[in-house]
């Protein structure tokens, strides 16, 4: 192994870069082992006794709190682990570092109950922040989910049962109709049900419920009905309830129906808000279109059409603003008269022309076509009228204008 050269900086002479180097040469090269551990498949280990006591708590208090120095010429056997994940630990032991890249969800749970047996605080806080890694990120197959999460609840790993409790309820959709459900055990699916973090609909886990509970003949009635009792049957929709929940027979009809009427309850007093809250939108509306008239007339009873000969008379109607229109009909009510009128539009401030039409004879339904727009208010405004045959005799009453429609076309 080549040897990096040591250095001096701020007047300290730096050599760690060596003493690292020296101690990984001493793991490869199975120099100075003064201890033999057998492991839980029979391999035994051979290491320093020394390097075990300085990283790993357990090591610490066993070789050195009563153990004493006769270690080193009895084998002793651990049983946490096999030989497999000894060696894991040992390459943390002596080189500080652990590829958890390479290893599958097996491999990785063993570490991690060899690592909290050893007392390896930080190693466990490093695996579980692996696991976290894994799921985020979806690297873990769902039926292998199953799995971890048995064990870590077994073993009472508590982040380790949240981290995938949570990602189970997240994909719970999928789970609940892998066959693999059933490796669950009662207290795994407990768990899973009791999940307080939860963001799954309540006919998912009940779908999964069903299904687990399909394969475990084994499942006694007092632990069915307890589980059971998990689900609020008000938070499922009605038609879940009627189309999959009842359809099981696992809820007595009488809790289903009456969960069903508070439904219907709560949907008619939805239903009866919303009218009441459309009645106020159409009043409000009606209200607004009112004040609008009642502005548009007095502008106009205080200022004088450029356009016109003079008004003789005036017919507002109010349309749906929402709608498009291209074609109004409306009628006058005398023939002898020639008319003169504009067909106008509100804007919001101001009136615009959109059609004129000068002393022509109007006789029966007229219909109107222009381009199609929007419209909130339309009129229809009478700026003149004259008799076919006394042109000069003057009216003695306002034309009407009647049966006025609007469409699009």
């Amino acid at each position: 192994m080549e040897v990096e050269a040591a250095h001096t900086k701020n007047r300290k002479f730096d050599d760690k870069e060596n003493l690292l180097g020296d101690v990984a040469k001493a793991y490869k090269e199975g120099l100075y082992s003064d201890i033999t551990i057998i492991l839980k498949n029979n391999a035994s280990v051979s290491t320093s006794k020394f390097m075990l006591a300085c990283r790993v708590p357990y090591f610490a208090t066993l070789l050195y709190g009563g153990f004493g120095d006769n270690s080193a010429s009895i084998p002793f056997t651990l049983d946490c682990c096999d030989s497999q994940i000894f060696k894991l630990i040992l390459n943390f032991v002596w080189e500080g570092e652990i590829d958890l890249s390479e290893l599958d969800i097996q491999s990785l749970l063993d570490l991690l109950e060899t690592a909290r047996f050893l007392c390896i605080d930080r190693l466990v806080e490093g695996i579980e922040d692996h696991l976290e890694f894994l799921l985020d990120r979806k690297m873990i197959e769902f039926k292998d989910c199953l799995i971890a999460l048995n064990f870590a609840i077994l073993n009472k790993f508590t982040k380790a049962s949240s981290l995938l409790l949570s990602f189970i309820d997240q994909n719970l959709g999928i789970i609940s109709t892998l066959p693999e459900l059933a490796v669950l055990t009662e207290t795994s699916i407990q768990n899973l049900l009791k999940f307080e973090e939860r963001i799954s609909t309540e006919i998912d886990l009940f779908t999964a419920f069903v299904n687990w509970i399909a394969n475990k003949e084994t499942v006694t009635e007092e632990v069915k009905i307890e589980m059971l009792g998990l689900f609020d049957l008000e938070r499922f929709d009605r038609t879940d309830l009627v189309d999959k929940v009842r359809k099981t027979k696992m809820f007595d009809d009488t809790k289903i129906c009456d969960v069903l009427e508070k439904h219907m309850e709560k949907l008619q007093e939805k239903l009866q808000e919303e009218v009441k809250s459309r009645e106020r939108q159409v009043k409000e509306k009606e209200q607004i279109i009112e004040e609008q008239k009642q502005k548009i007339e007095e502008t106009e009873a205080g200022n004088v059409d450029s356009n016109s000969l003079g008004t003789l008379f005036d017919k507002i109607w109010s349309l749906d603003p929402t709608h498009f229109v291209n074609k109004v009909e409306f009628t006058f009510d005398d023939p002898r008269y020639l008319y003169s009128y504009f067909i106008k539009v509100w804007d919001g401030v101001k009136w615009d022309v959109i059609i004129e039409s000068k002393e022509e004879q109007h006789t029966g339904k007229q219909t109107v076509h222009f381009e199609r727009i929007k419209i909130r208010l339309l009129k229809v405004q009478v700026t003149g009228s004259r008799h076919i045959d006394f042109p000069h005799s003057p009216r003695h009453s306002a034309p009407t204008v009647a049966n006025f429609s609007a469409s699009l076309i």
